[in-house]
């Protein structure tokens, strides 16, 4: 999961962190994270070490995340999941970055809006997690009617085209895209990162998980969750899976945009 990882670890490290009152070292994870800047409580070294990412490798304390093991079946790769409950962790931004990312929407005139992210990373799971463009520009569409629609394009290798009644936001800057983010009224997303920096930011975050895992791996108080109701579910494919394209079809753009809709008006009798 890469970043969604790193927040993982960094919302189980605070709570050690205030167990303990002793600063943390993260080890085993793929370097200094660019969600690491500015975090009060971490250290490159010196500190109580906490693993970064499931590993048997030794630690001073061992957290078990999401990944009990990989099996290896006749189509391929798949993750045995164990319960997990994730802590939310609020990325640590500068001023800096929140006024960069207010510098962007106020170019365009966005105060209320919610973020659609179409995006998915299929070096993990094929495309297990792929819910399908065109619903994403359907859902845009309808919510683009009641609220102002932010996309955030990522980095890397993604070719999807821009979604039309959106804006696309290209930012270079992880951290003020997060600093974007922590601004929306709601998100909609399918599991990942998204999901996990509104979870910090106490901001709903409509969660597609089709097949591939679902509450029992990963939930948030904040999250509204749509998981197909199998008995292969969750089945933590890492190869194209049928049972996960049949989710993913079953997932309609009208359960979607119900949830959404239930958001907007919650917010609206919260506002007024």
């Amino acid at each position: 999961m890469g970043l969604g990882d790193d927040l993982l670890f960094l919302g189980k490290a605070e709570e050690i962190y205030k167990q303990t009152g002793k600063k943390i070292t993260p080890l085993y994870g793929k370097g200094w994270s660019p969600l690491f800047e500015n975090v009060e409580f971490l250290t490159k070294r010196g500190g109580l070490t906490v693993n970064a990412r499931d590993t048997n490798k030794k630690s001073d304390v061992h957290v078990d995340y999401y990944e009990e093991k990989k099996e290896t079946t006749n189509k391929g790769k798949r993750i045995k999941w164990r319960k997990f409950t994730p802590t939310p962790f609020r990325v640590r931004l500068t001023e800096k970055e929140i006024h960069s990312a207010k510098s962007i929407l106020n170019n365009e005139n966005l105060e209320k809006f919610c973020i659609v992210n179409p995006d998915y990373k299929s070096s993990f799971f094929a495309h297990n997690k792929n819910w399908g463009f065109e619903k994403y520009q359907q859902l845009t569409n309808e919510l683009s009617k009641v609220i102002k629609v932010v996309r955030i394009l990522p980095g890397g290798d993604y070719t999807e085209p821009s979604l039309e009644n959106a804006m696309n936001i290209k930012c270079e800057n992880i951290r003020v895209s997060i600093a974007i983010m922590s601004m929306s009224s709601f998100g909609v997303s399918y599991d990942g990162l998204l999901q996990h920096v509104f979870a910090g930011f106490e901001i709903p975050c409509v969660v597609i998980q089709g097949g591939l895992v679902d509450q029992s791996v990963i939930s948030y108080k904040t999250n509204i969750h749509h998981t197909y109701e199998h008995p292969l579910t969750p089945c933590g494919s890492m190869y194209d899976c049928s049972h996960c394209e049949e989710a993913n079809k079953a997932i309609t753009v009208e359960h979607i945009l119900h949830s959404c809709m239930r958001l907007i008006n919650e917010n609206d009798r919260i506002s007024s």
